[in-house]
């Protein structure tokens, strides 16, 4: 591998830990992410950090750069959790349109059997392992569609709810009403029906946001106050 590209692996990778980091709850909203430290306990120089720093910000709102202060873990308000989830809708509606016309036979199995082992979770729970299942089952959509820019943006979108699936997956029978919609998902692909695949998915992201609300509602607390799994 020649140095370009072992440079460009190094920035991949220290962008992934500092958002992994952040999305499991290792940085904390409103967390000052010092490029100094962050070298130092990352192993590299400097310059990745720095880079990573901008592109999280750019690319997924996890952190916010502010002059002379440097990056701060952002806190997600109750307004843009919920554009979040309007934006998904229309945007994973759209590439499941797209998907329609090119997905393959294989394609689709695989997609069924990703949602059996999401089946599998009604008997244990693995939220970690959901998470992995259901970027796959997404992924092969987006990937379907072919589209570079729609599927470098969903899981931009994706990235940036993730701490709210959790919550969601919390709502009891909801992990039930992700996998039928999941199911049905696959039969409007299965019948190239652009339409129905599309109001299906709508559906999907309309009903994950609902059941978020109705979580809220029930525990008096707000959605937009930045979740981390383990804290009460």
């Amino acid at each position: 591998m020649d140095s370009g590209n072992r440079y460009r692996t190094m920035q991949e990778i220290v962008y992934e830990t500092i958002k992994d980091r952040i999305l499991r709850g290792e940085y904390k909203p409103r967390q000052r992410l010092i490029t100094g430290d962050l070298s130092a306990e990352l192993g590299v120089s400097r310059m990745p950090v720095r880079e990573a720093l901008h592109r999280l910000e750019a690319a997924t709102g996890l952190i916010t750069l502010t002059p002379h202060k440097g990056a701060v873990v952002s806190e997600s308000s109750e307004e843009d959790q919920r554009d979040i989830f309007r934006i998904r809708a229309v945007l994973e509606a759209l590439a499941t349109r797209l998907a329609c016309a090119g997905i393959t036979r294989d394609a689709l199995e695989e997609m069924e059997e990703l949602n059996r082992e999401i089946q599998k979770l009604t008997r244990r729970r693995d939220d970690d392992y959901f998470e992995e299942v259901n970027l796959k089952f997404h992924s092969i959509i987006w990937h379907a569609a072919k589209s570079r820019r729609l599927q470098g943006i969903l899981k931009s979108l994706y990235d940036a709810s993730r701490n709210y699936r959790y919550i969601s997956l919390k709502v009891p029978g909801r992990l039930d009403e992700i996998i039928l919609e999941h199911r049905q998902i696959l039969e409007a692909l299965r019948k190239g029906d652009a339409d129905e695949a599309e109001r299906i998915v709508q559906a999907h992201y309309q009903n994950t946001l609902e059941r978020l609300v109705h979580s809220d509602q029930a525990d008096g607390s707000a959605i937009g106050r930045r979740r981390v799994r383990g804290e009460p």
